[in-house]
């Protein structure tokens, strides 16, 4: 802002100090002013106030905080990052659910697909919320109607609380799953913002698990066919019928995450002899009868049988579920593959594959010779009648 005013400058000085005196003249009374000595002049003063600036406001913050204590400055801070090693997918999605949480505001978060019985993953819960029958129904409704619900229930939490408000929204569609996220919160219900929010914070998770499935599966079938190339070795380059089947079990139960891995062969008699086993296992019986209910439906009707490992005696020691697998051939099986695991139940990817490794194993027992087979005392009848 530009001011223009009259000074005047008479001769005259200050008897204190010896200088000059300036005397103002206002506007518009330059030529009724007397004069007595001097000339006038006009000069032009710039206002040296300025308009506010944001800015300087912001310098001016950050001047204070850096001369606060660091007790107080480390308030007004962001918190530091924390170096994490993530080495399984599981830490993975506690990290992923963690800062998702933290976005949306909420207290509890997890996701569950129909295909499994529990939650995938969670973030800071004790239990599965999904095992309660009302969020188990929320859950089944929101995914075969695509919306978004919002119920009450209590939920308790890792941190001692208990979630009082759900929220439940349907993952992304997608051809490999099917599911929903179900989020909690302590204290107060969720609004209708809430709601857009949820739907992106599935698009993230829907994402994440299609990607992460996907590894998974790129990484079974990697492994499931090294498995296949080490079957076929021990096929082709160990003579001994026993010592292949043994390698045959080593493979099978190392290779593919199986705690144990037997092979029975039939004899003429009606009765299954244990060839293999890996790990070795002096608890199960060697011989076993055909009459037995899941034996006979593996040999006479030629299927996968799932049973538990508590309810047959021959089955390995100390495992949970079975697969009992005929060994394929021409006319029949010659046997039998006993797959267990120990802790965690077999998916759809163990069981298609072990009915492959079935019929693998079957082929390779089919092209050792007679004379091998006669020799050992089994299988000669099976073999000879499926050729006549």
């Amino acid at each position: 802002m530009n001011v223009t005013v009259a000074l005047r400058f008479d001769g005259t000085k200050n008897p204190a100090t010896g200088d000059g005196i300036v005397c103002w003249v206002p506007p518009g009374r330059h030529e009724a002013s007397p004069w007595r000595s001097g000339a006038a002049e006009e000069l032009v003063l710039r206002d040296t106030r300025t308009t506010k600036s944001f800015r300087d406001a912001g310098e001016r913050i950050v001047r204070q905080e850096s001369a606060t204590s660091s007790s107080i400055s480390q308030l007004l801070r962001a918190p530091a990052l924390s170096v994490r090693r993530v080495t399984t997918d599981a830490e993975a999605w506690d990290v992923r659910l963690a800062a998702l949480a933290t976005l949306a505001q909420y207290d509890g978060l997890t996701f569950v697909t129909l295909g499994s019985s529990s939650a995938t993953a969670a973030y800071n819960l004790v239990d599965d919320p999904i095992t309660e029958p009302t969020i188990r129904g929320a859950v089944e409704r929101v995914v075969s109607a695509g919306v978004t619900v919002q119920l009450r229930a209590a939920v308790p939490l890792a941190d001692g609380r208990v979630a009082g408000a759900v929220l439940v929204t349907p993952l992304a569609p997608n051809d490999a799953f099917a599911g929903a996220m179900v989020a909690l919160r302590v204290g107060r219900p969720f609004a209708a913002v809430d709601t857009y929010t949820a739907v992106g914070i599935t698009e993230i998770v829907s994402l994440e698990l299609a990607r992460s499935i996907n590894a998974s599966r790129e990484a079974t079938e990697r492994r499931q066919a090294l498995a296949l190339y080490e079957l076929a070795r021990h096929a082709l380059f160990t003579e001994d019928l026993d010592e292949t089947l043994q390698g045959i079990a080593m493979v099978l139960a190392t290779a593919l995450d199986h705690d144990a891995a037997h092979v029975w062969l039939r004899r003429s008699d009606w009765s299954l002899r244990r060839h293999a086993a890996y790990p070795p296992d002096h608890v199960a019986p060697e011989i076993i009868s055909e009459d037995d209910s899941v034996v006979f439906g593996a040999l006479h009707e030629r299927r996968l049988v799932r049973t538990s490992g508590a309810a047959n005696t021959w089955a390995p020691s100390s495992t949970r579920e079975v697969l009992v697998v005929p060994l394929r051939g021409e006319a029949r099986p010659h046997g039998i593959l006993v797959l267990a695991r120990a802790v965690g139940p077999y998916r759809l990817d163990d069981i298609e594959m072990a009915d492959v490794l079935g019929t693998f194993v079957g082929r390779v027992i089919a092209s050792r010779p007679v004379t091998e087979l006669e020799r050992d005392g089994e299988l000669a009848e099976s073999r000879l009648s499926a050729r006549g």
